[in-house]
């Protein structure tokens, strides 16, 4: 029988309200990996304590040794970015760290979040990021570029959501342009559509639209051909991430 080098990850305990002692071994082991190899987070250990300062911070555990950690930002109450993520060198590649995630992913879902975002560092990090469900943002023109230094930036939606369409086939419909509104004209087709439905009785949208999009964009709602707002994001009155996502849940006449 060949033994597995994964370990039972039920075995493992995640906890969003971690204690001091937990912390402490956080950086044990971060300064013992730095001495040893020279890699890892301990260059941002202000950020991390930051963030156990601020209840922003899960740990995973294994026989009550502390063996990861997973730090985020709640930037709005509907969207939070992963900041940084790490499993202890002599346990890595056992899906610990899938499984921190996983459950950090439903626990922000849980609170409300509806999308995360991360910066992949060191890029080694995309494909496991990828393989837990992360896309890449849309490559937008060179002035919007959602990257940023050499780290490419992924986003996961946590929730059920509309999905884009390329041809208006509802009564009622929210179009969206990867540029400003100078750049373009009626002639211009838009890059994104959203067909829209509501539920009976309510100007709420049966799944809101959650996408990608830079606060100067250009944003249309229309309806039977009739447009009720052309103008940038921004002065829309939608959820906005720092000019890095749209939430529309609502639409009041």
């Amino acid at each position: 029988m060949i033994a597995s080098n994964k370990m039972n990850t039920d075995s493992y305990h995640v906890n969003f309200s971690p204690t001091d002692k937990q912390v402490d071994e956080i950086e044990k082991w971060l300064i013992a990996e730095r001495q040893k190899t020279g890699d890892g987070f301990y260059c941002n250990w202000n950020i991390i304590k930051s963030s156990f300062d601020k209840n922003e911070l899960a740990t995973i555990s294994f026989n009550n040794n502390t063996i990861g950690f997973a730090t985020w930002r709640l930037l709005t109450d509907k969207t939070a970015r992963i900041e940084i993520t790490e499993v202890k060198p002599t346990h890595r590649k056992k899906g610990i760290g899938k499984k921190l995630t996983t459950q950090l992913l439903n626990f922000l879902k849980n609170k409300g979040i509806c999308v995360v975002d991360l910066q992949c560092s060191p890029d080694t990090s995309e494909p496991v990021w990828k393989r837990l469900g992360f896309a890449e943002f849309p490559d937008p023109p060179e002035n919007y570029n959602f990257n940023s230094d050499d780290n490419k930036k992924l986003y996961s939606i946590l929730t059920e959501h509309l999905q884009t369409s390329s041809v208006q086939s509802a009564d009622e419909t929210i179009e969206l342009w990867n540029d400003e509104p100078y750049t373009t004209n009626e002639n211009t087709p838009p890059t994104y559509i959203w067909n829209l439905e509501f539920i009976d009785r309510t100007r709420k949208l049966s799944k809101p639209i959650i996408h990608p999009a830079h606060y100067e964009w250009r944003l249309r709602w229309r309806i039977n051909g009739k447009t009720i707002k052309d103008d940038k994001v921004k002065r829309f009155n939608t959820e906005i991430d720092f000019g890095t996502f749209i939430i529309i849940d609502e639409l009041i006449l």
